[in-house]
């Protein structure tokens, strides 16, 4: 059990992102613990938490600590493991024409999680269960960072707009076989606010559970 005396946050970069040691994330959290992560999320916008031996269950048992969880749909009848708070990133090998690596090519894409929903989960949870001993990075930039490094003429420019998000659109930029039609009139375009600040709740969900 992790004691909130014990929790350590080390920021990684300057501008945002943190390590966080002394607290278990599979373990009943001690009384202080978890709102010392949810502070520290809000400050550094990135946590990163090592050796936490994470299973389906365990992650997802954290994750409810954060709210409910977005549920995602399988994408396809015969389509592999299916778990409704999760999606399974693998390196599993495909043929170049198999709609799994299509779908997946969209991903590749710059993007923000959710964000061809209503209202996106404002928090994504990764763990790396099983991982090459080099390479394989996963990158992360801070929107937040970047806005507040502008000019404030360029801040007043933006503040305002509003964007819109088609999840058709960005995956036939891949290829345009991938989505079915039920999936196509379940995402239709939707706008947002070019800058926003705060979480976003939905009656999606709040956090989303990424194994």
């Amino acid at each position: 059990m992790g004691d909130s005396d014990d929790v350590d946050f080390s920021k990684i970069i300057e501008y945002f992102s943190a390590e966080v040691d002394g607290v278990g994330l599979t373990q009943l959290l001690a009384d202080g613990v978890l709102a010392e992560i949810c502070d520290a999320f809000d400050e550094y916008s990135m946590l990163v938490f090592h050796d936490q031996a994470f299973g389906d269950d365990t992650q997802i048992a954290f994750s409810l600590n954060l709210g409910p969880l977005e549920k995602m749909r399988k994408t396809k009848p015969g389509g592999g493991k299916h778990i409704p708070n999760i999606v399974l990133a693998t390196n599993e090998m495909y043929p170049a024409d198999h709609w799994r690596l299509l779908y997946n090519k969209g991903n590749e894409l710059w993007h923000t999680d959710s964000s061809f929903k209503p209202a996106p989960s404002p928090a994504s949870m990764l763990s790396g269960r099983i991982v090459p001993p080099e390479d394989a990075f996963t990158e992360f930039a801070s929107q937040r960072a970047a806005y507040a490094a502008m000019y404030p003429a360029e801040q007043a420019r933006l503040d305002g707009l509003v964007v819109v998000h088609s999840f058709e659109y960005s995956r036939h930029l891949i290829d345009k076989g991938t989505l079915t039609d039920v999936m196509r009139a379940e995402h239709s375009p939707i706008k947002h606010a070019l800058v926003r600040a705060g979480p976003t709740v939905s009656e999606d969900g709040m956090s989303l559970s990424a194994a």
